[in-house]
């Protein structure tokens, strides 16, 4: 049924279709604004309620969440408290023996590198130069030394005191090279003694022998040698004898084995030089 037709019929004679929508409109827009005034107040209504309730849920778990929270900081901070104050006294019990290692291993090192850096001598003297040096400072303010005028006599000094040095430095060196002269003679005539008197008991050819290889040795190598040298002699002087023996006796033996001249005819043979050797040294 169309809209017009519901009006009135004295209305529907009165008005236009025109204005029939215009009325129409009219309470269609005033119907809309009041759905939708409605809506929002509905949404409003709603929001609030639930913002409450959504509040009241989260304050509650806040509250909760909260206490939950509190409990386990509380346990964890008390968990954690303990194990620092256990690292603390293990770590300060650590740090401590490390220091007292660490401070004995460079005290030792330091003592080490300074004896060996520093000794104790030079440390003494050193001391020992900052005492006099005290102590001639003092004298000078003392006695009103001038810096100037010391120093001048300190240099004479000095120059005078090398001086005397380079002289007796001279005598010295003359004096050893006297004193090395005098000792290569004694030696010599110490070595020249020790030899006469133990070759004093042999004769010939033993005696020369141990006078010349032995006359420009030491007293030591004298002592220590002799009876070696000796020795060397009676080997060699025994194989001479072996070798003088042997050629005799071959010399001997050819002679015999060759054909006899007559008596008549026998000359008077030459002598043999080596049976007269034999004979000279047995004799």
């Amino acid at each position: 049924m169309k809209k017009s037709e519901a009006l009135p019929e004295q209305a529907a004679g009165v008005l236009t279709e025109d204005s029939v929508k215009e009325i129409e409109t009219a309470i269609e827009e005033k119907i809309q604004l009041s759905v939708e005034a409605a809506l929002t107040n509905q949404d409003e209504l709603y929001a609030e309620k639930l913002e409450e309730l959504v509040g009241a849920i989260d304050k509650d778990h806040t509250d909760k969440l909260k206490r939950v929270v509190e409990a386990v900081d509380h346990n964890n901070a008390n968990k954690l408290i303990t194990v620092v104050k256990r690292y603390e006294s293990e770590l300060n019990g650590r740090a401590n023996k490390f220091k007292s290692t660490l401070v004995e291993s460079i005290s030792d090192y330091l003592e080490e590198y300074i004896d060996e850096a520093i000794p104790a001598q030079a440390i003494e003297e050193a001391t020992k130069n900052r005492t006099s040096r005290e102590v001639l400072a003092n004298l000078r303010k003392v006695l009103a030394v001038d810096s100037s005028l010391m120093s001048e006599s300190v240099k004479e000094a000095v120059v005078d005191g090398k001086s005397q040095i380079d002289q007796l430095a001279h005598k010295v060196a003359k004096l050893e090279k006297e004193n090395g002269l005098l000792r290569e003679a004694y030696t010599k005539t110490k070595a020249d003694l020790l030899l006469e008197s133990k070759t004093s008991h042999l004769t010939g050819k033993k005696k020369e022998y141990m006078l010349r290889i032995l006359s420009d040795k030491s007293p030591k190598f004298i002592e220590e040698n002799f009876e070696y040298t000796e020795r060397l002699f009676d080997k060699k002087e025994k194989e001479r004898l072996s070798v003088i023996k042997e050629e005799a006796f071959v010399q001997r033996k050819v002679k015999a084995d060759a054909p006899q001249p007559k008596l008549s005819e026998k000359k008077k043979e030459p002598a043999n030089p080596y049976l007269q050797e034999l004979k000279r040294t047995h004799k």
